[in-house]
């Protein structure tokens, strides 16, 4: 009877060894599993902020945009403005006889 208990006892001992062995690497995977998605926080923390940075660049490029079609449909009504009206046209013929004449001043 006391060889029973003895085997038991040893088998008893290896098996809370082998647990004791798991629940050691089972910390060890959760340790290592909490550092993998800790990377993997601060990696897409970064791209977020990145994107942020990007999306306001995006926004503030926008805005000048519209400003500047503004801009350019102003000119196009004040360039149809003069080659509309009679006094526009009396305008850019006055500037194209002007500048012929500094033409052949020059000569």
């Amino acid at each position: 009877m006391d060889e029973r208990n003895e085997y038991w006892k040893t088998m008893y001992e290896e098996l809370e060894l082998q647990m004791k062995d798991m629940m050691s690497m089972t910390l060890e995977l959760i340790d290592s599993n909490g550092m993998e998605k800790q990377k993997t926080i601060e990696k897409v923390t970064n791209e977020n902020n990145t994107l942020r940075e990007e999306l306001e660049k995006s926004k503030m490029a926008q805005k000048e945009n519209i400003k500047l079609n503004q801009e350019i449909r102003r000119l196009k009504l004040l360039e149809h403005k003069f080659n509309v009206t009679y006094a526009g046209k009396f305008t850019l013929k006055y500037l194209a006889l002007k500048s012929s004449i500094k033409e052949q001043i020059k000569k």
